[in-house]
């Protein structure tokens, strides 16, 4: 596997894992403002779901690469 091929697989499986991490620990809000969502979440966190969903993704392109390079 190229450095590019990793790199884009790499992105490939952060954007479709971000779908996986951004619903933790979602806490509505519990006064609703005027003119906001009742449905938009109080603290969003998004550092470190984005920092974790980075190592996730991380360790899932270690695993497809050790699987393409011992049984393919």
């Amino acid at each position: 596997m190229s450095i590019f091929s990793a790199i884009v697989l790499y992105f490939v499986i952060w954007w479709i894992s971000l779908f996986l991490f951004l619903p933790l620990n979602i806490k509505k809000q519990k006064i609703i403002e005027k003119g906001n969502d009742p449905g938009a979440p109080d603290k969003p966190e998004l550092k470190k779901k984005f920092f974790l969903n980075s190592i996730f993704s991380i360790l899932v392109l270690i695993i497809i690469i050790i699987i393409k390079n011992v049984f393919l």
